[in-house]
């Protein structure tokens, strides 16, 4: 449309317009879990669906009280944690599975892994704008793309890496710019700059996107006008801003609410329309996780500050999940010199010098004993329970007599998941994997690779490891596996529905994989309109961390619409190392919906 077309329909539209509803207002239900998070929650909405008003699932939301603690003994008087912790990327990660019953009949089944399905979703269908303004409020700030970094190594003197952690890591915070003095140079010192290093250094590494969610949960001013973080704030703007975080000697918890649109987990709710009177019951599985760490810091020299003994940073003992879960939501920052978990331990390599630390995310309070009792053990938060927020209208009876007679019954057609693992392929072998014997009305499948627990580094050795574990890149607190794939390749990529192939020939290019098959997925328009798209993962995301690999599966002819097809997978490994790989198949259910009562309409 032309500029002067745009002015004359602006000139000649009629801004006035009847309301549609009188009113509209946020109804809220409670879980019936009475305080007890150890196992699943169940939330019953039959409350508020009794209102007598037209309720809005699509706008629905839970709001998940949270309590991301960390207590560390070793660490100085006074250190400063605040970019030490945070969740990884969407609040989704908190969720492990939900099922849905509506009006007494399921319409979502149970399928584990939901979150990491959901970051797919997200990733490929949120928007810029999407993320201004929803970003924050739901946890959501992608990983930097090229900031990860694979410790894959024994422990050993001179690691660079190990101050990050083992295996797979993402959680460098800030890039790091050196200075040099050199022999001779005294009076002028070489600076060492992101120009000056290799492409590969890990000194300008660095995850934006894990440092802005550090800095959405971080804002706690004390009495000097710092943030107080290991001594209770006593005074100064803290009195007027009570901000979320919360210390004591040697602890830190930060208490808030994690909100989760059900949309982003639940395509059902999204294509729900207004209706009354429709309860459900939906019952969800957490990934609530305990970490007990070990951290030693790097070793300067006074006059050069050049790191003379690398630091380390490594699990403890194995990852405790609770509440039925499957993946570790935490990331702990590196504790490299100018990473944001470097007050994490005491300066000195010596075993002796090993500091624990315990970091966790509990639901309402302090779910893991292994913290103690008492202050600075316990943390709760000032809502309870976990609530599902949903909005009511009230129309007026014009709008709601037009309604009912356009439209007095629905058809809902939605996607549902399937999730199937494929484990163990090892490096540069072939897979052939049957994923299902058939379902109907297929949409998609999306594969993506992670990281076993026997690829994910090496642990052991002595000094500042001695007795460390290693975990799968899923359930690392080093990673920002969940919220994103592992950097593994996949090459000669074929999906075959019913024994016959879906592509024509199979993808071994990442262009091919990119632009033919992602670039199209959950995008507005199907990413075909210039200057009207969505979708926060570029062909360089792509190629560097965010390797889904998508599969459009919805074409077919009317006459096999509702007959089940089977899917396998094909593939081969393109990196390293033995990797697991995820597959899960969309596929469209509908049900009817009478609007005036929510009562199903078979």
């Amino acid at each position: 449309m032309s500029a002067d077309s745009v002015v004359l329909d602006q000139s000649l539209s009629d801004e006035s317009s009847a309301p549609q509803f009188a009113d509209k207002q946020y109804l809220y239900v409670n879980d019936q879990n009475n305080g007890n998070y150890s196992s699943q929650i169940v939330i019953d909405t039959t409350s508020i669906s009794n209102s007598g008003q037209y309720l809005g699932w699509a706008e629905s939301f839970l709001a998940i009280p949270l309590v991301l603690q960390m207590k560390t003994a070793s660490a100085t008087a006074g250190a400063k944690l605040d970019y030490a912790m945070a969740l990884k990327s969407g609040y989704w990660n908190m969720i492990h599975s939900l099922s849905v019953e509506f009006n007494n009949g399921s319409v979502v089944q149970q399928t584990p892994f939901v979150n990491v399905f959901s970051s797919f979703k997200c990733l490929t269908s949120w928007s810029d704008e999407d993320l201004k303004n929803h970003g924050k409020v739901c946890g959501f700030s992608p990983d930097t793309a090229d900031s990860w970094l694979y410790n894959k190594l024994a422990p050993a003197a001179g690691n660079v890496l190990a101050s990050s952690g083992l295996g797979l890591c993402n959680n460098r915070t800030s890039p790091s710019i050196t200075q040099v003095i050199a022999t001779g140079y005294t009076s002028l010192p070489e600076v060492n700059t992101e120009s000056t290093l290799l492409s590969s250094d890990v000194e300008h590494q660095a995850n934006k996107g894990l440092m802005k969610r550090i800095k959405w949960l971080n804002f706690s001013i004390g009495a000097d006008n710092k943030s107080a973080l290991l001594a209770t704030d006593t005074g100064g703007l803290n009195q007027i801003f009570k901000a979320y975080v919360r210390s004591a000697a040697g602890s830190r918890a930060i208490v808030f609410p994690a909100i989760v649109r059900m949309k982003d987990v639940c395509d059902f709710f999204d294509k729900l329309p207004l209706l009354k009177g429709a309860s459900m019951r939906i019952y969800v599985n957490t990934n609530q996780c305990y970490c007990q760490l070990k951290a030693v810091n790097d070793v300067q020299d006074a006059a050069t500050g050049v790191v003379t003994t690398e630091g380390a940073l490594a699990l403890r003992s194995a990852p405790i999940i609770l509440g039925g879960g499957g993946t570790n939501p935490l990331q702990v920052a590196s504790t490299a010199i100018g990473q944001g978990g470097k007050a994490l331990a005491p300066l000195g390599a010596a075993a002796a010098a090993v500091g624990d630390i315990e970091v966790a995310v509990s639901i309402v309070k302090t779910q893991f004993s292994q913290f103690g009792t008492g202050p600075g053990n316990d943390f709760g938060a000032e809502i309870t329970s976990v609530r599902l927020y949903c909005p009511a209208y009230t129309m007026t009876p014009q709008a709601e007599a037009s309604y009912l007679a356009q439209m007095p019954t629905k058809k809902i057609v939605y996607e549902d998941i399937f999730q199937y693992s494929i484990n163990n392929v090892a490096n540069g072998a072939t897979f052939n994997q049957l994923v299902s014997n058939g379902l109907p009305n297929l949409k998609s499948v999306v594969l993506m690779g992670h990281l076993p627990v026997a690829s994910n580094g090496a642990s052991g050795g002595a000094g500042v490891y001695a007795g460390s574990v290693v975990s799968s890149s899923l359930l690392s607190p080093f990673s920002s596996s969940g919220g994103a794939p592992d950097p593994v390749a996949v090459s000669n990529y074929q999906v075959q529905l019913s024994g016959k192939n879906l592509f024509n020939n199979q993808k071994q290019y990442d262009f091919e994989s990119f632009v033919e098959q992602l670039a199209q997925s959950n995008q507005l328009n199907g990413n075909k309109t210039t200057g009207l798209a969505s979708g926060l993962i570029g062909e360089e995301d792509f190629s560097n961390l965010y390797r889904y690999y998508y599969a459009d599966c919805s074409r077919s002819l009317p006459g096999e619409e509702g007959v089940s097809r089977s899917i396998q997978v094909q593939g081969q490994n393109k990196s390293e190392a033995a990797v697991d790989y995820m597959v899960f198949a969309s596929f469209t259910r509908t049900i009817t919906i009478d609007l005036r009562s929510g009562a199903r309409v078979e």
